[in-house]
């Protein structure tokens, strides 16, 4: 069979499974599935159960095909919900001819606005008979037992509740351009001089920072650190010896797809769109050559730091804002802020609520479309850094080059286009972005999948999505641009 007949089969295959969850989603309530809010309110508040709220895009959405075929039109699911939840099916499909009247879509759509803000699909909420919300979920590769076990989790003790809005609390916001990059610091307090203080001194904090791992101000460490290259050993702080000494972890731990001396490259390329040509391969291979995250010798008795080569140089642009965003963090949370968000150009740290009291929400970018998204997800304590290609990049004989370079080869890496890591530690998250869009989508999901509490979300070139093993992701309207 030819690639013309295989295509066709696939397309065939693909079109039979949208017809048969269409016809699912439209014999729904047969299958015990309400589509009326109202009726399917009162039959919760009559059998006192949890309402299950299904946001489905039945002719567009896969993964919400994937949920309903493989779970929620299941007979093991289906014995469960009888006694124990009542189901409603919000279906918004694109196609007009499968669309309900207006009237039902207007308040399908306000339903929406009410439970699914994010515009995620699929999405399942959880309410009790006075309309609280007292779980959120998705699409899950689990079977229908474990996905049952999971919507219990949610239920126990009704401890995943969404706070209600605290109009007490203000919300302050400030931005800055620091270490070559926007950062956005927020505040959350009932006290706003409080707030107030702790932005600013996250402000400084940062600025503190940056001085110190400043690779052209003459008076910093670090400075200090590459102009004695291949001479004699610097004395440090114990602050940036302690930051130097993690680094120098992640570069082994990736075997130097991460390396914390990638600043002695020669700047051979140039990624504001304006370069034609490949730099001469003998240039490249001599690029790299001095970078070898093994030739940085610590002496933790004196604190020194020694790079063995000349020419050798450090640099903390891979890790750097990372950092500044942990730090700005606890200035914040030690002083009593319990909500709030550092956004330092792009990786981001968040702890407890927005002002209205729910979650924060992170949107993943398309790296195809900026100002929309592939996914949002609800963060708490939580850092979810961003390496893509999309935004500094040359085409060069038709061929895109983007700016994370390998620093084995000199050369940019291939295959991936976006790495989102999604870890308590900002600093760390930062470094493993950088790690895995150089080692690419088979070994950089790999190493991610061996690390507890770390999660990532690659999108190669082709706009395939993966996620590590423990990540629960939804997917959005695909006409969603904003949080």
């Amino acid at each position: 069979m030819n690639k013309r007949n295989n295509h066709i089969l696939k397309s065939l295959m693909l079109l039979l499974v949208l017809l048969i969850s269409l016809n699912a989603v439209a014999n729904s309530t047969e299958k015990g599935w309400y589509t009326d809010y109202d009726k399917a309110l009162a039959e919760a508040k009559k059998n006192k159960v949890p309402l299950l709220i299904n946001f489905s895009g039945s002719d567009w959405c896969k993964p919400c095909i994937m949920l309903s075929e493989t779970i929620f039109f299941t007979d093991v699911f289906r014995n469960y919900a009888s006694d124990s939840l009542v189901l409603l099916n919000l279906d918004f499909p694109v196609n007009k001819k499968n669309q309900p009247e207006k009237d039902e879509m207007k308040r399908r759509d306000a339903l929406a606005e009410k439970y699914n803000e994010s515009g995620v699909f699929p999405s399942v909420i959880l309410i009790d008979a006075n309309e609280k919300v007292l779980g959120q979920t998705g699409y899950k590769k689990i079977s229908p037992l474990a996905y049952i076990s999971h919507l219990k989790s949610l239920l126990i003790g009704f401890k995943y509740e969404i706070a209600d809005a605290t109009p007490d609390k203000s919300e302050l916001r400030e931005t800055y351009t620091m270490m070559g990059a926007r950062f956005e610091i927020v505040a959350i307090d009932r006290d706003t001089e409080l707030a107030q203080k702790a932005i600013n001194n996250a402000h400084s904090e940062i600025v503190r920072i940056e001085a110190l791992i400043s690779s052209w101000n003459e008076n910093s460490q670090t400075y200090s650190i590459n102009t004695n290259a291949g001479i004699k050993a610097t004395e440090v702080d114990e602050e940036l010896f302690r930051l130097i000494e993690r680094a120098l972890k992640v570069s082994k731990l990736s075997e130097g797809a991460f390396d914390i001396s990638f600043a002695s490259i020669d700047k051979l390329w140039k990624f504001d769109r304006t370069m034609t040509e490949l730099p001469d391969s003998v240039y490249v291979a001599k690029s790299v050559s001095k970078i070898n995250y093994k030739n940085v010798i610590l002496n933790k008795e004196n604190l020194t730091v020694y790079l063995k080569d000349k020419g050798m140089k450090i640099g903390f642009g891979a890790i750097g804002k990372g950092y500044a965003a942990n730090c700005a963090k606890k200035i914040m949370t030690d002083l009593g802020i319990k909500d709030g968000i550092v956004n330092a150009g792009g990786d981001i740290i968040a702890w407890g609520n927005k002002v209205n009291g729910k979650p924060w929400k992170v949107g993943i970018s398309n790296p195809t479309k900026q100002s929309k998204f592939v996914s949002f997800l609800q963060v708490n304590d939580m850092a979810v850094v961003t390496s893509g290609d999309y935004e500094r990049y040359s085409i060069i004989n038709g061929e895109r080059y983007s700016h994370i370079i390998d620093p084995k080869t000199g050369y940019p890496s291939k295959g991936l286009v976006s790495v989102t890591i999604v870890c308590p530690d900002a600093e760390l998250a930062d470094a493993l972005a950088t790690t895995v869009f150089v080692m690419g989508e088979e070994k950089g999901l790999a190493l991610i999948n061996r690390m507890a509490l770390i999660d990532c979300i690659l999108i190669n070139d082709k706009g395939d999505i993966t996620t590590s093993d423990n990540l629960d992701l939804n997917f959005v309207d695909p006409n969603t641009t904003e949080q």
